[in-house]
């Protein structure tokens, strides 16, 4: 009954009354009593569910099997009486309305059962009483076990933060205004070496600060003391009780301690930053002489202005120290790429990822163009995030670089010739199929782009398909030209134009493997196809892509033994047989092409 939530009232509706369910134990040896008292509880608007008991035994038992509400109960019994059930209701601390029903009972009696613990008591011949006294006493118990259990969560809650603050691994006091101290941690005595609270709380700042501390202690007292402002993180070097010297950082916030406002105090120790720091200024002045003397041009930028170059910077660069730092960086950088350099620095200092090292044009005080090649990192400068920089001048290798790509695009342009020149043999011997190379070429590349393949597969497969039927050149002109079906010799010896034409460029050194794709062309993905019955994925994807554009232009041209079928049925034919003679992929993008992106042969 301890958790006993419901408030138990009658509620009105006119002259209607809503009847309540109102759970009563009645402890009383007259059964006429009893029914007298349901019969008013009735009348007062309840529904109640009760049980009459009359001996400790039995009263025990129905509070181990049901909740009550209330207990009613006759003060003087044969076999027991209100004092002893009263007991027997602590004894189980369960707060339920305890109120004595008795038909003769003293004054004197009354009040000694309320301070006992009873509720209240009535009179049994005063029963019109009852309902307000029960209403009254269910209403209050409910006030009680509210405010208990609030005051267990706030308990438990105190005690959570009790242990938060013991276990805690940064120093932890709390202080009033003037820095007396009501609590201190562990970890606060082990800062300042003391073996308990008291011996720190006795010990006053003078000695427990360095004089530089102690004197910007007073500084802060005295401004609180006026209602300035105090940050609330300021760092002390404190003298520990062994006379070592520690520093503090230290966060100093208002708390609700014991119910009066006082502060909280916490203590980090910042001793081995405070030594890093300090082997840090010394490191960076040391750096600092092997950066200025480096042979490596070294420049920071910080906030789009250069704020270090060493010598060899100057040197490299082409301006005085003075004239590199005392404008924007991007001064020096050749127009056409500062915007590029800026928008690097700025996404690298934002942590977006760029190209940690890049190439770019600089322009030296006698206006020569440079290239230089820089590798950037992000640094702290005075506390504020830069860019440190190393510049290598790579002109020359620029240059040979540049000669390269010349050297490159006039072979690959010599290529490009050399195999226009070979697609236009086959088609001397096939007049027929003029412009079938190309066009199979032209949708090749589409569908390589179009599926995502770099530029550079992109050529391997328009090298490839622009002489895939190299090998027809071994075939007579009357059966490439013949008006009529072949017949399964003639057909088997057309066959063979894949492997002729891999024998014819085997031994060429392309630079992509242009003889394999070419043998492969004819190959499907169910293992159907020719010369070698190759299946699936052990098919090259470019001579998968040739096939399908091979097949969509042969079906939808003109041919010596039959009119153009038209791009429709060629692309119906593909669609048929994707997954099993074509690359579903393939086929795919190849329709995509045609019937969303408006591709045609031209």
């Amino acid at each position: 009954m301890s958790n006993n939530k419901k408030i138990l009232l009658v509620e009105d509706k006119g002259d209607e009354k809503v009847n309540a369910l109102l759970r009563v134990l009645i402890v009383d040896d007259s059964e006429d009593d009893a029914k007298l008292i349901i019969r008013q509880l009735h009348k007062g608007g309840y529904n109640p569910k009760w049980e009459r008991v009359e001996t400790a035994e039995a009263m025990e038992a129905a509070l181990n099997r049901e909740q009550w509400n209330v207990i009613l109960c006759d003060y003087k019994m044969p076999h027991f009486s209100a004092p002893a059930a009263l007991k027997l209701v602590q004894n189980k601390n369960i707060d339920i309305p305890f109120i004595i029903v008795s038909g003769a009972i003293g004054e004197d009696t009354a009040v000694t059962a309320m301070k006992s613990g009873a509720h209240d008591y009535l009179m049994k011949d005063k029963l019109a009483k009852l309902v307000v006294a029960i209403e009254r006493e269910i209403r209050e118990a409910k006030m009680r076990q509210d405010k208990k259990k609030t005051d267990e969560r706030l308990k438990k809650s105190e005690e959570n933060f009790r242990h938060s603050l013991d276990d805690s691994p940064l120093g932890i006091r709390i202080v009033t205004t003037d820095g007396k101290t009501l609590y201190a941690n562990q970890e606060i005595l082990n800062i300042y070496g003391y073996d308990n609270f008291e011996e720190l709380a006795s010990t006053p700042h003078k000695k427990r600060y360095t004089p530089e501390c102690y004197a910007e202690y007073e500084i802060r007292q005295l401004k609180r003391r006026r209602g300035e402002y105090v940050p609330p993180v300021y760092e002390l070097s404190i003298i520990r009780k062994n006379g070592d010297i520690r520093y503090l950082e230290v966060f100093r916030k208002q708390v609700l301690w014991n119910g009066e406002m006082q502060f909280q105090a916490l203590y980090a120790d910042i001793t081995e930053r405070k030594q890093a720091e300090k082997n840090l200024q010394e490191s960076n002045e040391r750096y600092r002489i092997v950066v200025e003397n480096a042979h490596e041009a070294i420049i920071i930028t910080q906030d789009m202005k250069l704020v270090f170059a060493n010598r060899a910077a100057t040197e490299q660069i082409g301006y005085s120290k003075e004239t590199l730092t005392s404008g924007v960086f991007t001064s020096f950088i050749h127009p056409d790429d500062r915007r590029m350099v800026a928008d690097y620095s700025i996404k690298r200092l934002n942590g977006e990822i760029v190209p940690s090292v890049y190439s770019f044009r600089i322009l030296s005080q006698d206006g020569k163009v440079k290239w230089v090649e820089l590798n950037a990192t992000v640094i702290e400068w005075n506390k504020k995030p830069a860019t440190l920089n190393f510049l290598n001048e790579i002109t020359e290798r620029k240059l040979l670089e540049e000669e390269r790509i010349e050297g490159y695009n006039r072979i690959k342009k010599t290529l490009k010739a050399t195999v226009q020149s070979i697609a236009l043999i086959v088609e001397a011997k096939d007049p027929y199929t003029s412009g079938h190379q190309e066009r199979v070429s032209h949708l090749a590349e589409a569908i390589a782009k179009e599926m995502g393949l770099t530029a550079d597969q992109q050529d391997f497969v328009g090298t490839a398909a622009i002489i895939h039927d190299l090998g027809k050149i071994s075939i007579p002109s009357e059966i490439l030209s013949k008006p009529t079906k072949l017949s399964e010799l003639e057909f088997n010896l057309i066959k063979i134009h894949s492997m002729s034409g891999y024998n014819i460029l085997r031994d060429i050194d392309f630079p992509w493997p242009v003889a394999d794709v070419i043998l492969q062309h004819h190959e499907r993905m169910d293992g159907s196809g020719y010369p070698q019955h190759l299946q699936g994925e052990a098919i090259l994807l470019e001579a998968r892509i040739l096939a399908v554009a091979d097949v969509v232009e042969a079906i939808s041209s003109h041919r010596p033994y039959r009119s153009a079928l038209g791009i429709s049925f060629a692309l119906d034919d593909i669609s048929k047989s994707k997954g099993i003679l074509y690359d579903a992929n393939v086929v795919d993008t190849c329709l995509k092409l045609f019937r969303e992106k408006n591709f045609a042969f031209s």
